[in-house]
């Protein structure tokens, strides 16, 4: 095993260099200053383009293609991001019977993660599906979302550690999140109306009370912007605008947690000729 992992680093060795050489460059912006980035590339990559998450020990990461009936989950170190446990494809035995085929945005709160999960084109079965952090195994809750409200998936969930209240929307056209009680089997709370309409949103999280959203936006270059939910009032602004270097990147998930290198935003972007980046902001909202 040993041999293997180490003829597997030589392979992968010189195209993670090319990727480091030939990839999009992000970019400090005003409003997000890039402190640092890490990138992966073949087997890593295909655990981590879709969500992240910290408990600050621990980042964990969701990935899902389509096309390979790929879904996977993964844990990382928080400090230098080195692969510690990984597992693919693991849904639960339902959510394979009804072809839930998407893993996207993840959550962390009270050692489980909390996934947004889809099926197809279709979205016949949108879901919240729950994973213990330690095992990276579905603890066996799986909750549904009323189709008639998601559809066109569930691409995102953020949970409040304060409250322990999960938060979700609708992937594109959102007028409203909607509220869920982790501690009451993912019971409706309540529906946030928004100050005005958004659209692709690929992740979400909590940060100082205030739920912030990665809105992969199309059609303005090298610009992706963190958008900033008022959860009391549904007031939505552009928390930051990133520069993620190139218009073939794809923004993904996002976490927050004070790094020792000054960092406190982390989010994901997916290059899809290339690989991923972890992009490590410093930001001051």
């Amino acid at each position: 095993m040993v041999i293997i992992r180490k003829i597997w680093s030589v392979i992968t060795l010189p195209l993670l260099i090319i990727t480091l050489l030939t990839s999009p460059v992000a970019k400090s912006s005003e409003t997000a200053e890039l402190v640092s980035k890490n990138t992966f590339v073949f087997e890593k990559a295909l655990l981590m383009g879709q969500g992240i998450t910290t408990d600050g020990e621990y980042y964990y990461t969701s990935g899902s293609i389509s096309a390979l009936n790929l879904t996977a989950l993964a844990k990382f170190t928080f400090d230098d991001m080195e692969l510690v446990d990984s597992h693919v494809n693991p849904l639960p035995d339902k959510c394979e019977e009804r072809k839930n085929n998407h893993i996207g945005g993840i959550s962390v709160y009270n050692e489980k993660i909390y996934a947004s999960v889809e099926d197809g084109d279709d979205y016949l079965y949108p879901c919240i599906v729950v994973f213990d952090c330690e095992t990276l195994e579905p603890t066996g809750e799986i909750y549904d979302l009323p189709r008639e409200i998601f559809d066109d998936g569930v691409p995102w969930c953020a949970v409040d550690r304060e409250t322990g209240y999960l938060y979700a929307s609708k992937w594109t056209d959102i007028n409203s999140v909607y509220v869920y009680d982790t501690s009451s089997s993912m019971k409706f709370v309540r529906e946030i109306k928004l100050s005005e309409t958004i659209h692709r949103i690929q992740g979400g999280e909590f940060y100082n009370g205030t739920l912030y959203l990665s809105n992969d936006i199309e059609d303005n270059g090298n610009n992706k912007n963190i958008l900033s939910v008022d959860i009391n009032s549904g007031n939505v602004e552009i928390a930051a605008v990133r520069d993620v270097g190139g218009d073939n990147v794809e923004a993904e998930g996002l976490t927050f947690w004070p790094s020792d290198d000054g960092s406190v935003m982390h989010v994901l972007d997916y290059n899809k000729v290339i690989g991923i980046f972890v992009h490590h902001y410093d930001v001051d909202f």
